[in-house]
């Protein structure tokens, strides 16, 4: 019997595999948080334990899921008011994004 172990007990299920990138700073409903260039904004909510960015109708919370586009499941609000998919934005220097679950959009008062 083959088996083994991905991740070793203390390892981080979300890391960085290809080396250390440039430190950049993004905005979480206002909140500084600390992120790589060129990753997506869904892995920094993840690594941030941020698992629901919002509900649906009938008060299920979700949050980035499949990380390829296809779920819809990881929508945030940009600074400019449009909702994107974390999961197909890159984190870039000053980037603020707004959590629909917690009621922190400023776009929108």
């Amino acid at each position: 019997m083959l088996a083994f172990n991905l991740f070793q007990k203390g390892d981080l299920m979300f890391r960085h595999i290809n080396g250390h990138k440039t430190d950049i700073t993004i905005f979480i409903d206002e909140k500084p948080t600390n992120a790589s260039s060129g990753e997506t904004v869904a892995a920094v909510l993840l690594r941030e334990n941020i698992y629901a960015v919002h509900t649906t109708p009938n008060g299920e919370p979700r949050g980035p899921y499949c990380m390829m586009g296809v779920c819809f499941d990881c929508m945030v609000t940009l600074e400019n008011g449009q909702n994107e998919q974390a999961c197909q934005i890159d984190a870039t220097e000053g980037l603020k994004i707004y959590l629909p679950i917690s009621g922190g959009n400023k776009v929108c008062e």
